[in-house]
């Protein structure tokens, strides 16, 4: 005996930060949405002094879009750190190229949150809301010129007059929509730690240009901060002891905040730049890392997944209140308004690991030459710390 079809109008597969937050924007326009992952994408219970590894730099701009969706009141405000100004040293710069909120006339550029505490917060506003959640694998998908058929390997049969992929990197959906990607694997691994400090971080995210890779410190509540170390030497860092390490990054950084203890192990992920050959299929939209990924030095791969989101939600809300969906003029508005920014930031951080994994001399006094002008520019470094506040 054939299951039911569940018929939704979206159905969003990938329930992690950018498709969990897709599915409460487009349940608050009125949508029927189903969201769909293969595992429950809620963390487990989260100990109050525990610190989560995976940390992430979240812009003005998409911080004041999780307000708006009702999120951001979910959040422990105690965990919550706010980035006042950013500090950037080249690896012959003795001074760091420095962009402060004033500047900006602006609070501060970006907030500094934990990964499990984001999803938990927006996974709390979905439960006030009409969406399906259903667990499973896929199985197989149609997408025809009328509806998106997904079926899951328990059996569950939906459809939908769209069907977003948010289901990451190795997209499940990508994959079997037929589309392709180019990929491009660094030589460089990240390796992320969370550490206690001796001195104040002053809320100012910090980062070095290094022979070793790019180091940033990111500022945590309290004398805490986040590492995130972009490097080919990945398995000797690994390899320290928590005290070997805590001592080798203090002096990687100059000893600026002083003694350094570890308070979360170690881990390390490949880095990949990686685009897929379309943004969009019949009834179908990629969003997230589904779509794109870049270089976490600028730490904007969730920034760009949560743009996505936000695009796609407008451009469904703007759309004739005659028009389907899932119709490909509609689509194809998503995906042109998508292509400008995504590719940018891709050349940027491809561009920036390039420049600084050179060796040539000519190449290195360029980049420390980049990094002081903005500097002597205050017209220029306003139009960089612009775009940083997206």
């Amino acid at each position: 005996m054939q299951s039911t079809i569940k018929q939704y109008d979206v159905v969003i597969v990938g329930a992690s930060l950018v498709g969990a937050s897709a599915a409460v924007a487009l349940s608050k326009q009125g949508l029927r949405v189903a969201l769909v992952d293969k595992k429950t994408p809620i963390p487990s219970a989260i100990k109050a002094e525990a610190w989560d590894s995976r940390i992430y730099a979240i812009s003005p701009g998409n911080a004041e879009w999780l307000k708006a969706l009702g999120v951001w009141h979910h959040m422990d405000a105690r965990r919550v750190t706010p980035i006042e100004a950013m500090h950037i040293w080249g690896d012959t710069n003795p001074d760091p190229l420095a962009f402060n909120a004033e500047e900006a006339f602006t609070n501060n550029i970006g907030y500094i949150l934990e990964s499990n505490a984001l999803q938990q917060a927006i996974w709390d506003e979905l439960k006030t809301l009409e969406v399906d959640v259903f667990i499973g694998e896929g199985a197989s998908l149609d997408l025809s010129d009328q509806e998106a058929h997904l079926a899951l390997i328990d059996g569950t049969q939906l459809s939908a007059k769209l069907l977003v992929g948010a289901d990451g990197g190795s997209s499940w959906v990508r994959e079997n929509a037929g589309l392709s990607q180019h990929k491009t694997f660094y030589e460089h691994v990240g390796v992320v730690a969370n550490f206690e400090v001796t001195l104040p971080h002053q809320n100012i995210a910090r980062q070095w240009f290094v022979e070793d890779g790019i180091l940033a410190w990111l500022p945590l509540a309290g004398n805490k901060i986040s590492m995130v170390f972009s490097t080919k030497h990945s398995e000797k860092l690994m390899a320290l002891t928590p005290e070997g390490l805590a001592e080798f990054i203090e002096q990687t950084g100059g000893h600026v905040l002083g003694k350094m203890r570890v308070i979360t192990p170690a881990q390390a992920f490949p880095l990949i730049k990686q685009k897929a050959s379309a943004l969009i299929a019949n009834r179908l939209a990629l969003v997230g890392d589904a779509a794109h990924q870049v270089h976490p030095m600028a730490g904007q791969g969730v920034n760009l997944g949560f743009r996505d989101a936000i695009e796609l939600a407008q451009v469904l809300a703007d759309r004739n209140p005659f028009a389907d969906i899932g119709d490909q003029f509609v689509l194809r508005r998503y995906e042109r308004a998508r292509k400008a920014d995504v590719l940018s930031m891709q050349s940027l951080t491809h561009g920036l690991y390039g420049a600084f994994d050179s060796k040539q001399a000519l190449v290195r006094v360029a980049r420390n030459w980049g990094l002081s002008l903005p500097n002597k520019h205050p017209i220029l470094k306003r139009a960089l710390m612009k775009q940083a506040l997206i």
